[in-house]
């Protein structure tokens, strides 16, 4: 699931307002008991599920906030398969070391790159601005294969939870793919 800054917010919202109002109908029952048992343990048992969900909302939206792109090996394995489909495709490999979570990940995917295409890619790590997500850069000339590209890698980056999007360059060399690992979305 890709959620943005705003979702995790409007998550992190709809957390506070179900803890907020789990615990405010909580202490009402408590300090308001007549005579009505059945009634009192319904609500009871009603707010204290409507405050741990907001409970386990706030868990999980932080949860998804902290986590960390990464690849395992058996999806770096894929990932390898896949760009071995594209034997006539040269694959170059740009991030940053300013982002060590980016530069990681780039690592990844240059071994990954290396075991599909058989050979070292380029691999260039002094971009000063990062994107947002994984960028795959092509020639305009090269728009089927860009897509061919794009459509194969993405599915693979989608499947380790990873934001891949695409576009092109007009001064790349045709056959030549840029895969920019930038920032976490």
């Amino acid at each position: 699931m890709f959620l943005s800054d705003a979702d995790l917010a409007l998550f992190r919202g709809l957390g506070e307002c179900l803890v907020i109002l789990g615990l405010v109908g909580a202490v009402s029952v408590f300090f308001s008991s007549q005579d009505r048992r059945m009634q009192e343990r319904t609500l009871s048992m009603l707010f204290t599920l409507m405050a741990s969900g907001g409970v386990a909302i706030l868990w999980r939206a932080d949860n998804l906030e902290n986590a960390n792109r990464d690849m395992s090996l058996a999806q770096q394995a894929a990932l390898s398969k896949t760009i071995s489909q594209f034997s006539t495709v040269k694959f170059w490999v740009l991030t940053s070391r300013g982002n060590s979570e980016a530069h990681s990940l780039a690592l990844k995917i240059v071994e990954a790159v290396k075991a599909g295409s058989g050979t070292m890619p380029p691999f260039y790590d002094e971009l000063v601005s990062l994107p947002k997500g994984v960028v795959i850069f092509f020639n305009p000339k090269d728009a089927d294969l860009g897509r061919k590209v794009y459509d194969a890698i993405g599915r693979e980056l989608m499947k380790a939870r990873i934001v891949g999007i695409t576009a092109s360059k007009a001064d790349l060399d045709e056959g030549t793919v840029w895969i920019t690992v930038g920032e976490r979305p």
